[in-house]
């Protein structure tokens, strides 16, 4: 089977993933730690007891990992991770990352960063090289159980920082993106995902699927959420959501047209956010599961009650029908 060239970076992690003998495949997406080496300890205990509780074959960690200082060295992040790697690599169960806008907010160089979090034994994140934006964008195959092909696949995009003071190509300032008087719901002033970025999604799709021989149904991981949750905030009967969305939404300043590309790939199934720190809950729109993970980080008791992970079950058979549920830290600790 010769693998295409853009396919080569990703085909082959460091860890096999595959579906087990049974068909099944569990994720469990942790977002929004917020910790440092000097953590709550709630915040540890919590993922160590969902992981033993939900025994899952991968985790994501989906963004807002690590709020130290902007001058934070590479000896404090491998600190950290040393810590919060743990629940994962003592048990040899492959994890992978993307950023959130506080991991952004280090001024470390994000390939120094990158290249921290790739030396860990279990961690399967790889990376995008320069012409596409955002280093922690990943694609992660998961093969069969008989490893004759690849039954299922986890995309992971970077959604970068504030787009704040960010000047387009043609100068414009992207603070004009969210400083109208009028917008749609869920319109801030977080940063979106750029175009190079689902160029490099939907051409590296086409090449997996030139690979596999068929099309691969996916999951696809991002810290911000995209505007289209706000539909679904404000259609709840309509797109069957169930969960808590006590917040309001803060999305990109800009529509990246990421769900209109998803939907033309036609590969991925669901999409998984955290950013927001209460909402949580899971809800169908034009057929695609748009989810929320909560967030696991313990920073105060006004909130600690909320504390979550969101889990997904992919069967090799039904790929497209995936399940999926929140696990409370209130309910295992």
């Amino acid at each position: 089977m010769t693998t295409p060239d853009l396919l080569t970076p990703y085909i082959s992690p460091k860890k096999t993933l595959a579906f087990r003998e049974d068909g099944s495949f569990r994720i469990c997406c942790f977002s929004d730690l917020h910790q440092t080496a000097n953590y709550h300890p709630s915040t540890l205990a919590a993922m160590r007891a969902i992981i033993e509780k939900e025994q899952p074959d991968l985790v994501l960690l989906g963004g807002d990992l690590w709020n130290e200082s902007p001058e934070a060295t590479v000896e404090q992040l491998r600190e950290f991770l040393d810590i919060f790697s743990a629940p994962m690599e003592e048990r040899c169960i492959p994890w992978a990352h993307v950023y959130g806008n506080h991991d952004h907010d280090i001024l470390m160089d994000r390939r120094l960063m990158q290249s921290v979090f790739e030396s860990y034994p279990h961690c399967v994140s790889n990376h995008t090289n320069d012409g596409v934006d955002g280093v922690s964008n990943f694609l992660l195959p998961i093969r069969s159980c008989d490893n004759s092909r690849v039954a299922f696949a986890v995309w992971g995009l970077d959604t970068h920082n504030l787009s704040d003071g960010q000047r387009l190509r043609n100068g414009i300032n992207l603070r004009a993106a969210h400083q109208a008087p009028a917008l749609p719901y869920g319109t801030s002033h977080w940063d979106f995902v750029r175009f190079n970025q689902l160029r490099w999604y939907y051409d590296t799709s086409e090449a997996l699927e030139a690979y596999n021989g068929a099309p691969v149904d996916a999951l696809m991981l991002m810290h911000a959420p995209i505007l289209e949750f706000g539909i679904c905030m404000k259609n709840p009967e309509q797109t069957a959501l169930d969960g808590e969305m006590p917040e309001t939404l803060f999305s990109g300043s800009l529509n990246s047209g990421l769900l209109a590309t998803v939907l033309q790939r036609g590969d991925v199934r669901a999409i998984v956010s955290g950013h927001m720190h209460e909402d949580n809950f899971a809800a169908d729109y034009c057929g695609i599961k748009l989810c929320f993970d909560g967030a696991i980080g313990f920073r105060g008791p006004e909130a600690d009650h909320s504390r979550c992970a969101r889990i997904f079950d992919i069967c090799e058979t039904q790929t497209d029908r995936i399940q999926t549920h929140l696990v409370y830290a209130r309910d295992v600790l």
